[in-house]
């Protein structure tokens, strides 16, 4: 049997001076995808508290839940934390905990998940994407208009 390829996430951070704006960002982000100028699978908004505490506050699942999605890395920070909204949320992305059964390949998507939260800093909301983005243009203009800041990660999960 052959050995499955790691799957490669291009992971978009972004963060912004107010709490609001990052919702008005989040509903940006999604009429970006559904006119074609971005090819997210999914969304989040995550609000970190000032002792670095974070939660999920709204989520998005924009792509089919299929094989390619298992492994997204929202979706298995949200089995991590667990609690109701992380019930919720993971029925959108797929269960990915009752997908994978490497353990290994699991603590690197948590291990992935701490590094890119990470850049939303304590105090702040920001919004978190997973997928492609075909133009980087297009979400540096977003974050210009938010006054706001991007980050983009490439990971193999």
């Amino acid at each position: 049997m052959a050995k499955k390829e790691k799957q490669p996430y291009h992971i978009v951070t972004f963060t912004f001076p107010e709490e609001a704006i990052s919702y008005q960002a989040f509903s940006k982000l999604k009429k970006y995808h559904s006119d074609g100028l971005v090819g997210f699978e999914q969304l989040v908004i995550i609000k970190r508290e000032e002792n670095g505490a974070f939660s999920f506050e709204d989520a998005a699942q924009l792509a089919p839940v299929n094989k390619s999605t298992k492994g997204a890395l929202i979706g298995m920070a949200v089995g991590i934390l667990g609690g109701p909204f992380g019930i919720l949320f993971g029925t959108l992305t797929g269960g990915l905990i009752g997908g994978t059964k490497d353990v290994k390949h699991m603590q690197g998507i948590q291990d992935t998940f701490k590094r890119t939260v990470g850049n939303i800093e304590p105090g702040q909301t920001g919004v978190m994407a997973i997928g492609e983005e075909f133009d980087p243009s297009i979400l540096d203009g977003l974050a210009e208009e938010f006054g706001g800041t991007v980050t983009r990660t490439d990971e193999e999960l």
